[in-house]
């Protein structure tokens, strides 16, 4: 069996289990009898990596699109069901962190802490399947209209709606100087920057910070829509389809939102418990479901795994139950007969997302405290981007990814910074080195290193 990588991210042992259940059997109520049983989350490079059997992610896929997507009125449903589970989550997590945790018994803790893993579970299956039709339904669009120019190519694929960032953006422009705005805006966005139960809310210095360094591309005269469909020369059935794929880029941005300041919320939750075990917000993140609820109910948990876990940890699914592993990875990965899908070049091309050309020194971003190493005019390399990196992205010369599409972050907020912007090469963050002088061709989707 051969496993293809999906994501690389920088998670915790918490929300990794609730992805992987969020795949599996527990959440037959949303897919049925199309769950997974070979999902693998292993470390790599300070990052969580995300795989898939090739076999069953194809089964899966082929499942998701016709169930969700295979006519106007099931993507009707998709979009209501998304909207729904996504306002339940932040609903379900800010009435938790609303209750008074600190005057709640250990027994009251556990019952909203199981309440909270269900409607985690709940929504992050949406999530993966809000994700996975966007890249399906990207990829096909993209092969319709990669030869069309890229006014043509940006019409087709912008969003329907703006997303959080760009719109952050213009309200930052707007209020420079301004400090009783700043607070504000400060107290709008906090949440922002919750990726995982460890990340903390945005401070005030980090609301100056991307304040002060903000950068706003040139603006582009943009077509419209329609004009881009008549140019293309789409028929309507190509027009419903890229109107489908406008409406699942707005859904790729929403559902992080929803998921960042579900996080921002449950932080409280997971403070108190933390508090009781006299261990770290950090450190409880990186411990099992079981291993808090058995602590709750009075036992006796090795508390050491919250700190030993940060190191890199592996997820698997066997016999419909999660295993967990920080020691001896290697060798259970061999056990478990993994093989990944392997590169077959050496060559680094990926998507255009915004053209132009740059020179500049390689800095590689693989976890939120990378961006501290970028300086401006430096090439920011990195497995993906999301709203933490926006500051850096603002330095950069140029943006370079592993991962992602014509709608991902980077290509989106790329465009928007008129920064050249090459997209889904897979390899760069494992081709180029830290400190590498490279050139980014985004007119040729390309990227050289500079001799």
């Amino acid at each position: 069996m051969i496993w293809k990588k999906i994501i690389s991210r920088e998670y915790s042992v918490q929300y990794c289990e609730i992805a992987l259940n969020s795949i599996s059997k527990k959440a037959n109520h949303l897919i049925g009898n199309f769950y997974m049983k070979k999902p693998i989350i292993l470390p790599r490079h300070k990052n969580q990596c995300f795989y898939f059997e090739e076999e069953e992610r194809r089964k899966f896929i082929s499942f998701i699109t016709d169930e969700f997507t295979g006519s106007v009125k099931r993507f009707a449903y998709f979009k209501n069901l998304f909207k729904k589970l996504g306002i339940d989550y932040v609903n379900t997590c800010k009435k938790i962190s609303d209750s008074n945790l600190q005057e709640l018994n250990n027994q009251e803790i556990k019952i909203l802490f199981l309440e909270y893993q269900q409607i985690a579970i709940d929504y992050t299956c949406i999530i993966w399947i809000s994700f996975l039709l966007n890249e399906y339904w990207s990829e096909r669009g993209r092969e319709l209209v990669d030869k069309y120019d890229h006014q043509i190519r940006e019409a087709l694929f912008r969003p329907v709606k703006k997303s959080t960032v760009l719109i952050m953006q213009e309200e930052a422009c707007k209020i420079k100087g301004n400090y009783k705005e700043i607070d504000k805006f400060w107290n709008k966005y906090k949440w922002i920057s919750c990726l995982d139960l460890q990340n903390k809310p945005w401070s005030l210095k980090d609301v100056e910070d991307y304040i002060s360094n903000l950068k706003i591309g040139d603006r582009y005269e943009k077509l419209d829509f329609q004009e881009a469909l008549e140019r293309a020369k789409l028929d309507n059935n190509k027009k419903e389809m890229f109107q489908m794929i406008k409406e699942l880029g707005y859904i790729k941005d929403v559902r992080d939102d929803y998921r960042r300041k579900g996080i921002y919320f449950i932080q409280s939750l997971f403070a108190e418990i933390s508090k009781r075990m006299n261990i770290s917000l950090k450190e409880i993140a990186y411990l099992r479901e079981e291993e808090i609820l058995n602590f709750l109910d009075g036992k006796i948990i090795d508390l050491s795994n919250g700190k030993k876990r940060q190191e890199g940890f592996l997820l698997y699914l066997k016999d419909e139950k999660v295993l967990c592993f920080d020691q001896a990875i290697s060798k259970e990965l061999t056990d478990i007969g993994f093989r990944e899908e392997e590169s077959e070049t050496s060559e680094i091309k990926g998507i255009v997302a915004c053209k132009g050309i740059a020179r500049g020194t390689v800095k590689i971003v693989v976890t939120v405290h990378d961006i501290l190493k970028i300086k401006k005019g430096d090439i920011l390399v990195a497995v993906t981007t999301h709203p933490d990196y926006v500051t850096a992205m603002q330095k950069s010369a140029a943006i370079v990814t592993d991962e992602g599409g014509i709608l991902s972050h980077a290509a989106i907020v790329g465009r928007e910074l008129g920064i050249p912007c090459i997209v889904g090469t897979n390899i760069a963050t494992k081709v180029l080195q830290h400190g590498q002088i490279a050139e980014v061709d985004a007119d040729k989707g390309v990227v050289k290193l500079i001799e």
